[in-house]
């Protein structure tokens, strides 16, 4: 089965390596990766690149540069029989554009680049990747720049859920994703009214399906608590060495204030671990 990555890229260093993230973790794949690059005329100096983004001066060149970035990415790989590479361009601003296109190309994940950790106030309001998580219904892998994919060293994936209304299809998605790795997903659910208000049979069915449903796969169940959901996860992420944080994104649920702007931006742009959001 071929696994469809769609990687937006701009040219600047972050979006080059969630590409090279990307492209480690697609050759343990058959994979298909398309590079997407948004074209946008620049009407007036607000609209200029930032410094670590190259100018882009016609469409032209954007496809001169793709089909450099291609080539090369396919000379440093080394299992590029498994992997198409294909590259669209298409104009108009990222944010509204990468969400149409993947409501065509339905991707199994999009892999995009956040800038570095502790950005600006200015860079956070204007996040393309904060834009897309909120817009598309796939599943978005935000990188941090600098973040290097080790494939022996994707041990530990924290993944917040929720036991009494649980969802299966992402952690379906999750352990498609992941089945190659000798990794051990930690399933866990934020306890608000700490311990004496957890539900140990609610954690008990969810670890139950979870055994006699993916019994090859490694897996621990359990609650976490804290003052808030924020302090509680990274807490565990401090505690465990966690490699990968992956959230569902559901309405009116606990969890759904993991994508409450202002949280979202605490964790998005200050962990130094890609993040992997699903969308129920």
């Amino acid at each position: 089965m071929i696994i469809r990555f769609l990687v937006p890229v701009n040219f600047a260093p972050y979006t080059i390596n969630a590409l090279n993230y990307c492209m480690s973790l697609s050759e343990r794949f058959k994979g298909e990766i398309t590079l997407l690059y948004c074209y946008t005329h620049m009407l007036s100096d607000d609209n200029l690149p930032s410094s670590e983004e190259p100018y882009i001066k016609s469409m032209d060149q954007a496809m001169e540069n793709l089909e450099q970035l291609k080539a090369g990415i396919l000379e440093k790989s080394g299992n590029s029989e498994n992997i198409q590479i294909k590259t669209r361009i298409l104009e108009g601003y990222p944010e509204d554009v990468i969400p149409d296109f993947c409501a065509k190309y339905s991707p199994d994940l999009i892999v995009m680049g956040t800038k570095s950790v502790g950005e600006t106030i200015k860079e956070l309001l204007g996040s393309v990747t904060l834009d897309v998580i909120k817009k598309v219904s796939f599943p978005v892998l935000a990188v941090p720049n600098g973040y290097d994919l080790n494939l022996n060293k994707l041990n530990n994936i924290l993944f917040v859920t929720d036991f009494e209304k649980c969802e299966y299809t992402p952690l379906h998605k999750l352990v498609r994703l992941t089945m190659s790795f000798n990794t051990v997903i930690h399933n866990v659910q934020y306890c608000q009214g700490g311990k004496e208000k957890s539900d140990i049979d609610l954690l008990n069915d969810y670890s139950d399906y979870c055994k006699s449903t993916y019994r090859n796969q490694n897996m621990t169940c359990e609650y976490i608590y804290g003052s808030n959901i924020l302090t509680a996860i990274k807490d565990y992420l401090i505690g465990t060495d966690i490699d990968l944080l992956a959230i569902t994104r559901k309405k009116r649920n606990l969890i759904s204030q993991m994508i409450h702007p202002s949280i979202t931006k605490q964790i998005l742009f200050n962990t130094d671990i890609p993040m992997l959001f699903f969308h129920i």
